[in-house]
């Protein structure tokens, strides 16, 4: 457990110095708030549930910026090899960078709680369908950071790996799309359905906490931890 707090605490020490994720930080803040800001005069209502969708697609473009770093720069600089020779297993390694990005992702958050503050100020927010929206997008940025960090243990070129990072999460995103064709009585239209990320993330945004949504976000987590703990086994073999 040391050996991934350590690797995590390094990682995240070195994103918050990077530009580049104050850059994200306050783009995804200033676009939060502007849609939160059109959706309580649109509205008229003490309701953020339509942020939260906007919030899983901003998450979308930005979390594969947010990873892509995660293994290229250490390919491209030559410090994977001093990495591996570290007293760590790889999925400790793979964790460490995997925690590190996920609480990267978790700060992008932060901004948003002041919308809030000022919705418990000038109404009567429901707390219990704005806590299971923000456990949504949670075990959503589980997801899509599993996912980019893959995409980023793929290749030392960090455009490269946002461009597949995206690539992948698109498809999952849009993975329903053959089960509009098929029909809903298809057991492969099903498939393709129970695939697609925001199949998932609706009823959190609706206030209700499912198991079978928690599995899947886990799931794809998971899996992505243990490829991309393969590929960088893989990298020992060279």
């Amino acid at each position: 457990m040391s050996n991934i707090l350590t690797i995590a605490g390094r990682e995240l020490k070195s994103y918050l110095l990077s530009p580049l994720a104050w850059i994200i930080i306050a783009l995804f803040a200033f676009f939060t708030g502007f849609i939160s800001v059109q959706i309580i005069l649109q509205t008229q209502q003490a309701d953020l549930s339509p942020l939260f969708q906007w919030i899983a697609v901003l998450a979308l473009i930005l979390t594969p910026a947010l990873t892509m770093r995660l293994f290229s720069e250490e390919y491209k600089l030559g410090t994977i090899e001093l990495l591996l020779t570290a007293p760590a297993r790889d999925w400790q390694i793979v964790v460490g960078k995997f925690l590190a990005a996920w609480i990267g992702f978790i700060v992008l958050l932060i901004p948003t709680l002041w919308q809030v503050v000022i919705l418990k100020r000038y109404g009567d927010p429901d707390f219990g369908i704005l806590g299971a929206s923000y456990l949504g997008v949670l075990f959503i940025g589980a997801a899509m950071v599993g996912v980019g960090m893959f995409a980023s243990s793929l290749s030392q070129n960090q455009f490269i790996a946002y461009v597949v990072g995206m690539i992948a999460l698109l498809f999952l995103w849009v993975a329903d799309a053959p089960a509009n064709a098929m029909g809903a009585n298809s057991a492969i239209a099903g498939f393709f359905q129970n695939l697609a990320l925001p199949h998932h993330f609706d009823d959190f945004f609706s206030g209700v906490v499912d198991s079978q949504h928690l599995l899947y976000f886990v799931s794809i987590a998971v899996l992505t931890i243990v490829l991309t703990t393969l590929v960088v086994q893989s990298r020992r073999w060279r």
